[in-house]
């Protein structure tokens, strides 16, 4: 479950950040920020997974916090 989280968080905030970039590269050209931001939204996916990984890795910083390392 907590990995789930961590995968929800990071897809949000790499959507916010897609969008964000695409409304910066609209001010230039909105073909362009176009294909921007369904590139950065197609890539978040894969990232934000190995982002939740990483994180709730059993010795991951997550767990350390949340005191769930296994010795």
């Amino acid at each position: 479950m907590i990995l789930l989280a961590a995968f929800l968080i990071s897809v949000i905030v790499g959507d916010l950040i897609a969008i964000g970039i695409g409304a910066i590269i609209e001010q230039f050209s909105k073909n362009i920020s176009l294909l921007v931001f369904l590139a950065m939204f197609i890539g978040v996916i894969p990232l934000a997974w190995m982002i939740a990984v990483r994180v709730t890795e059993p010795d991951g910083p997550l767990m350390r916090r949340l005191g769930k390392v296994q010795s």
